[in-house]
């Protein structure tokens, strides 16, 4: 009978210091990894990286067929509009800090319609190359340089 409480007392002992530092985790109010995705949710630019991600892995899903094609067209449907969303997002908050231009803007039917389709360069994150005046790559969706104004050059 001793021998039991002896061993009873042990195993509680191990799983009491097991369990401890779980139990201070919670007591001291930290968050776990559940909570911590609340903080990352609120950045579009990391929605916007997770979103792209997992079209990318629902395309190649598709291409080895764990998907079928009317699971692959609503899953890309829905995370096209999540990014979509968030680079929305991302305009957005640049426009609230955008700095009015120094020279004053010239009415649209005055010039020609010049640099809408022409190229503007390629990506520095994966060689694609982007119209001029593109904020977003093509391919890899990440967001491009602003674009440097033509001129002089340094030596």
């Amino acid at each position: 009978m001793l021998i039991t409480v002896a061993g009873l007392a042990i195993v509680l002992l191990a799983a009491f210091f097991i369990a401890w530092p779980l139990l201070a985790a919670v007591e001291a109010g930290t968050r776990g990894p559940a909570e911590s995705n609340d903080a990352a949710a609120s950045n579009p630019e990391h929605d916007k990286e997770l979103a792209l991600r997992a079209i990318r892995d629902a395309d190649f899903d598709h291409r080895t067929g764990k998907l079928s094609d009317e699971d692959h067209a609503a899953l890309r449907q829905e995370l096209e509009e999540r990014a979509l969303r968030a680079m929305a997002a991302i305009d957005d908050a640049s426009a609230l800090h955008a700095v009015p231009p120094a020279t004053p803007q010239v009415a649209p039917s005055a010039t020609p319609a010049r640099g809408a389709g022409e190229p503007g360069g390629f990506c520095p994150a994966c060689g694609v190359r982007f119209a001029r005046g593109a904020r977003f790559c093509p391919g890899c969706g990440k967001r491009l340089p602003a674009a440097t104004p033509r001129g002089r050059r340094r030596a």
